[in-house]
């Protein structure tokens, strides 16, 4: 009597066809999964290789500025408003600085910096500004920063202030461009006849050459 469990030749035949059928799917499927996991260390390695300990970002500039300065009747340069403690147009600066950045390159970077600010003419002055720093890199041809820090007036009285600036670069190559940035100072000055401190704000603009500078560990 012949049994009617399927024979070893039928059941290997049915495996192969059910194998030949699904091995394309199969195979691509395998061949995507792998793409997909090789694209997917691509990109953590480039987010994390800068981001390991060793990285560096180093950036400053040399900036050419001029400020507006309102309720200030000392060392005026120009008179803009209609009378000594109105609007008046402050000394040309140079303004040399430079600041480091600790954090993730991939996030919003955090450091510290100085800036030297140093008038071209009328009244010798010089002012030292240790500061927080922030930047952020949006693509390859622009960087964002701002600041926060206390100016340090060495010349011609001492005195201290507060300030805050925005600034940006647009790079014409890898770590050369050109910066901008836009700050917004409070001075506390002499004292005067009729007030015991002289509270000078200032407002100022400044163009110029900014450096950038990378070292990946």
């Amino acid at each position: 009597m012949r049994s009617s469990k399927p024979a070893k030749g039928e059941l290997s035949a049915v495996l192969v066809s059910v194998l030949l059928v699904l091995s394309p799917t199969a195979a691509g499927a395998q061949v995507e999964l792998e793409q997909q996991v090789a694209a997917d260390d691509a990109i953590q390695l480039a987010r994390t290789a800068r981001g390991r300990s060793g990285y560096q970002h180093w950036f400053g500039g040399a900036y050419l500025g001029r400020g507006l300065r309102f309720n200030n009747p000392y060392r005026l340069r120009s008179v803009l408003g209609e009378d000594a403690e109105s609007l008046s147009l402050g000394a040309t600066y140079v303004d040399l600085h430079v600041a480091r950045t600790f954090s993730d390159p991939d996030e919003l970077e955090h450091g510290i910096g100085g800036q030297l600010s140093i008038a071209t003419d009328g009244v010798r002055q010089e002012v030292f500004t240790p500061a927080y720093v922030v930047a952020k890199r949006f693509d390859a041809r622009f960087l964002g920063y701002g600041r926060a820090g206390v100016p340090i007036v060495l010349e011609p009285d001492a005195s201290l202030g507060l300030s805050g600036g925005l600034g940006g670069a647009y790079f014409l190559s890898a770590g050369l461009g050109l910066g901008i940035e836009l700050d917004f100072s409070v001075f506390y000055g002499a004292a005067t006849v009729e007030k015991p401190l002289t509270v000078i704000p200032v407002l100022s603009l400044a163009v110029g050459l900014f450096v950038d500078w990378e070292r990946l560990p």
